[in-house]
């Protein structure tokens, strides 16, 4: 990761920390986007710079597939459904090996989003947007288009697993030093698996 990506990443960790914290202790439709920007230490200009609003700032999502990692993914060519799915699963992982987030802070933004109708709404869309995303790659690697079926179960099955894994890291106690949600991930990637050679 490039240190241009490490600080806007960085960044963004600060802004939804400070809003978790705030939320918290407040309600989320209490809390003002310059007390947000006050809480961060930023301006904000830098605030819109990276989010259209509060509830996309809250709403932690997985982060975008870079491109060269796309374009690897797709080169690597069509292969059996099974094997697609686990480098899929791998594929959006990436952000979490990276840098990963905060695990009290990703349970208050899920705490939030269950019970906070505007926060589960931008939640959701950022998922559609994010399986949307997979839903194009894997139909550039198999050759197939973007509305045939195949592409957009192998996603939502994706998806589910990193979900599932993440949702389930972000509820339990750190396990060791590095505490990041991929063992999580993982284990529901080999359950997911698993359907298929039963």
């Amino acid at each position: 990761m490039g240190l241009r990506e490490r600080r806007r990443r960085e960044t963004s960790a600060d802004i939804r920390d400070a809003l978790v914290r705030l939320t918290l202790n407040r309600g989320f439709d209490k809390v003002t986007i310059d007390e947000i920007c006050a809480e961060a230490g930023i301006s904000t200009r830098t605030f819109f710079n990276y989010f259209p609003n509060k509830e996309s700032a809250i709403a932690y999502g997985p982060s975008d597939i870079p491109p060269e990692l796309a374009a690897d993914f797709v080169a690597a060519g069509p292969a059996p459904y099974s094997a697609v799915l686990a480098e899929l699963i791998d594929l959006a992982t990436h952000h979490l090996r990276d840098m990963p987030p905060d695990r009290h802070q990703v349970a208050g933004m899920l705490e939030l989003v269950k019970s906070t109708p505007a926060v589960l709404s931008a939640f959701l869309a950022d998922l559609e947007r994010f399986q949307n995303q997979l839903i194009g790659i894997v139909a550039r690697r198999q050759g197939m288009r973007p509305d045939d079926e195949i592409p957009a179960l192998i996603s939502a099955l994706a998806l589910t697993a990193v979900r599932s894994g993440f949702e389930r890291w972000a509820s339990g106690e750190p396990q060791d030093e590095d505490d990041t949600p991929v063992p999580y991930v993982e284990h529901a990637a080999a359950l997911v698996n698993s359907i298929f050679t039963r």
